[in-house]
């Protein structure tokens, strides 16, 4: 099978930094071009060229958490959106304390016993 015909999705987050570049996420996030969210990115200090940008919307390319973090501030939405796409999805933080409480009870923290190190 050659390389081409061969297609690996490389992260998570390509489809949804390309919804909110072009403008889906709201109506507060006006549509931008490539080579302005690439122009975002430098500025930030992340190398990334028009190329790259098309192969992370695309998926084929993987992204590291830096990454991830840069684009969510570049794009200026929550990082957990370009994970999860609908905030719906996003376990809240009652919900998340909920269910540490029922696994861990209500007990003193220490330390020991979540770090055996």
């Amino acid at each position: 099978m050659s390389r081409r015909n061969k297609l690996t999705i490389n992260n998570l987050c390509g489809k949804w930094i390309r919804f909110v570049r072009k403008g889906y996420y709201s109506k507060s996030h006006p549509k931008i071009t490539q080579e302005e969210l690439t122009a975002r990115l430098q500025v930030l200090g992340l190398k990334i060229d028009r190329s790259a940008l098309s192969r992370i919307e695309n998926g084929t390319r993987i992204l590291s958490d830096i990454e991830v973090a840069c684009f969510a501030y570049a794009l200026k939405v929550p990082i957990q959106f370009l994970y999860f796409g609908n905030e719906e999805k996003v376990p809240n933080v009652s919900m998340l304390s909920s269910i540490i409480a029922d696994k861990y009870g209500d007990e003193e923290d220490d330390d020991e016993d979540f770090f055996p190190l």
